[in-house]
C-alpha cells in the first residue's frame, strides 16, 4: 500500500513539472538526453516493475536499448599503448541487454523475437521486411502559438521515439490549428477580428523555417515524420501535409482539395488536381490524403495503383462513420490505414471576450479523437482512444498486404480500368 502511494506520488510530481531530461547515455564528447512526455509514465512504471528495476532512469535505458540502440553513441575506443592490456574486441553494433527479458507488456504472441516477412523482389530473391512500428499522434495544437506547438510536437516526437517508433503520423492542422471553436470572418474589418490576424501568423510557409525545424526533428529521432500543417502562400491558407524521412529531408507536401463550410470560413483554399504523391521508404511507401478528401474513390484509386502501403489519413472527423471508412480503405486498397486526430478541450482553444460560462465549460470536449490503426484485413491494431491525449502505437507487419492482395485478385497493386469498365457493363 505505501509502496503504490508512494508511485503515485512520484507519478504527480512528474505530471507536474512536466517532462524530465534523463540522461541515458554518456560519453567523453557529449551527453545524450531524451524527454519523455507525461502520457509514457505508465509504460515506463510497468517495465520498470517487470523488470525489477531500481528506477525509472534504468527502465527507460533499458527500452532505448532494445528498441532503438542507435540512438546511444558508441564509445570512444581508447588509444592503445605498449603497456595497456585490450580484451575481446565486440561486434560492431551490438549492444549487450539481452541478459535481462523483455518484459510481458512487449512481448510478442509468438515469442520474444517479432516475426519477419520474405518478399520476393523483381530477382525472384526473397528480402527480409520487419515490422514497422508506427504511432499516430492524438494531441491538441497550441493555438496562436506555432513555437509552443513545435516544442510539444518534439515532446511527443522524442517519447515516441523511444518506445521504438519508426513513423509518425499528426492530426490535420496540428501546426497552425484547427478552426473549432474560433469564427474567424474574413468580412470584419481588421479592428474587430484579431482572432483572424493571429489565425494567418500561426500558418506557415512551405518551404520555411518551421519546416526545416521539422525535417530536424525527424532526422534528430531518426524517424518518418507525417505532419498536418496550416499553409499559408501569399494570402491564401492551405489544410496541408507534410513528408519527412529519417534522414531529417523534406520528401514532399499534399494541399487537401475539398473544404467544409467550417473550413472555408477559415480563408482555407482548395488545393489544386496534381498527382497524388507516394514515397518509396526504407519502411514501406508511404502516401495519404486529408480528412474528407477520403470520401474521393478517384484519389483513393490513385494512390491504390502506385501501390501505397501505409496510408495516413489525418483529420478533424472523429465520428464512427469516419472509423468505418478507414476500415472501407484498408480493404479496398489492401494497406495499413494510420488516422490520426487531435483530442481538444474547450480550454484548449482562446476564449471569446466576455465569457459568461467561466470555467464551467473548459472541460467540454469539442474534439473527441478516435485515432486508429487498421491492418489491410481490416482488423483495428490499435485505439480508437476517445479519452484523452495519447499515443497509439502498433507493429505493421507489411507481409500482411500481400496477403491480403493474394485473397483480392492478385498481387498486383494497379487496376485496370478497362477491365472494369467490361466486368461492370457484362
Amino acid at each position: 500500500m505505501e509502496e503504490e502511494f508512494a508511485k503515485n506520488a512520484e507519478a504527480k510530481q512528474v505530471k507536474k513539472r512536466g517532462p524530465r531530461p534523463l540522461i541515458v547515455a554518456q560519453s567523453q564528447a557529449k551527453k545524450v538526453r531524451i524527454r519523455m512526455p507525461a502520457i509514457c509514465s505508465p509504460a515506463i512504471y510497468r517495465i520498470k516493475d517487470e523488470l525489477g528495476l531500481g528506477s525509472c532512469d534504468e527502465a527507460i535505458l533499458w527500452l532505448v536499448r532494445h528498441v532503438r540502440p542507435d540512438l546511444i553513441p558508441v564509445p570512444e575506443t581508447p588509444t592503445k599503448t605498449k603497456s595497456s592490456k585490450t580484451g575481446p574486441i565486440p561486434k560492431t553494433g551490438s549492444v549487450e541487454h539481452d541478459s535481462v527479458p523483455k518484459p510481458a507488456c512487449m512481448a510478442s504472441p509468438d515469442g520474444d523475437m517479432p516475426a519477419y516477412d520474405f518478399l520476393p523482389t523483381a530477382g525472384g530473391v526473397p528480402v527480409a521486411r520487419s515490422p514497422v512500428k508506427a504511432t499516430v499522434v492524438q494531441a491538441s495544437t497550441v493555438f496562436f502559438d506555432t513555437p509552443a506547438t513545435l516544442e510539444k510536437a518534439e515532446r511527443l516526437i522524442a517519447g515516441a521515439a523511444a518506445y521504438g517508433s519508426q513513423l509518425l503520423v499528426f492530426p490535420e492542422a496540428f501546426v497552425g490549428g484547427y478552426p473549432t471553436c474560433v469564427k474567424l470572418d474574413a468580412t470584419n474589418s481588421p479592428e474587430t477580428d484579431g482572432d483572424l490576424q493571429k489565425y494567418y501568423a500561426s500558418a506557415i510557409d512551405v518551404p520555411g523555417p518551421e519546416v526545416d525545424k521539422l525535417a530536424k526533428l525527424a532526422g534528430k529521432y531518426k524517424v518518418h515524420l507525417v505532419m498536418g500543417v496550416v499553409e499559408r502562400a501569399g494570402c491564401y491558407l492551405y489544410s496541408t501535409m507534410l513528408f519527412f524521412d529519417s534522414l531529417g529531408k523534406c520528401l514532399g507536401q499534399h494541399r487537401k482539395l475539398i473544404q467544409t463550410a467550417s473550413e472555408s470560413s477559415a480563408l482555407w483554399r482548395s488545393g489544386e488536381k496534381s498527382t497524388l504523391p507516394t514515397y518509396e521508404t526504407s519502411i514501406g511507401k508511404i502516401g495519404g490524403l486529408i480528412c474528407w478528401d477520403n470520401r474521393l474513390p478517384l484519389l483513393r484509386t490513385e494512390l491504390y495503383d502506385k501501390g501505397v502501403e501505409i496510408y495516413c489519413a489525418p483529420t478533424a472527423d472523429a465520428g464512427e462513420i469516419w472509423r468505418a471508412s478507414m476500415t472501407h480503405i484498408a480493404l479496398e486498397g489492401s494497406c495499413f490505414v494510420l488516422s490520426a486526430n487531435q483530442f481538444c478541450r474547450r480550454r484548449d482553444y482562446p476564449l471569446p471576450p466576455g465569457n459568461i460560462n467561466g470555467d464551467a465549460s473548459l472541460d467540454d470536449i469539442t474534439c473527441a479523437g478516435g485515432s486508429v490503426i487498421i491492418s489491410p484485413s481490416g482488423n483495428i491494431l490499435a485505439g480508437p482512444d476517445y479519452q484523452g491525449e495519447c499515443l497509439i502505437s502498433a507493429d505493421l507487419d507489411l507481409g500482411h498486404i500481400i496477403l491480403a492482395k493474394t485473397q483480392y485478385g492478385g498481387i498486383e497493386s494497379g487496376v485496370d480500368k478497362n477491365h472494369i469498365s467490361v466486368a461492370a457493363n457484362g
